[in-house]
């Protein structure tokens, strides 16, 4: 009798739920940082100048400090446009990190002619991970310079050349 009553109170035991004896609780906090959102504002064109038609190849090419340097067959003039090299501020918040998007290379058209220009820029290191300077508390902002090089043959066509340099930047 004392096994059927203890085997019953088992079962029951085993059917009913369990009761936690200790309780244990664990907290975290919610946070969330709201940052500024990135800008670029362009400073100035990338401008390569006036130059003579060469009479053989070379090439046109202005650095990133704006700096404009001619080679081989190509006279540069100093009437005309004035030689500089693109510049765009990209402002955000202080200290975050961001990747910059310039492209390799833009095509200047001046009706059905083209020239290719391979761009170059001020980002040591490379576009990705720059990070804008500033103070604590203020907006941040980083100057990125683009300029290139262009290369000219004897039958490139007298006409003013232009297209876009289109420079993007994001939040790693």
């Amino acid at each position: 009798m004392v096994l059927r009553k203890f085997g019953a109170a088992l079962a029951l035991a085993l059917l009913l739920p369990h009761v936690a004896m200790a309780q244990e609780a664990g907290t975290a906090t919610g946070s969330l940082t709201i940052v500024q959102p990135l800008t670029i504002t362009k400073d100035a064109d990338l401008r390569f100048g006036s130059i003579v038609k060469p009479s053989a190849s070379g090439s046109v090419a202005i650095s990133t400090a704006g700096a404009r340097s001619v080679s081989d067959g190509v006279q540069a003039l100093s009437a005309g446009d004035t030689p500089q090299a693109a510049r765009f501020t990209v402002s955000g918040a202080v200290g975050h990190a961001l990747s910059i998007q310039i492209p390799a290379s833009i095509t200047l058209n001046s009706g059905t002619h083209a020239l290719l220009v391979t761009t170059t820029n001020n980002l040591s290191g490379g576009p990705d991970g720059q990070i804008l300077g500033g103070t604590h508390d203020s907006s941040g902002s980083l100057e990125v310079r683009v300029g290139g090089s262009v290369a000219l043959a004897s039958s490139t066509e007298p006409g003013i050349y232009t297209g876009v340099l289109t420079v993007s930047a994001a939040y790693n």
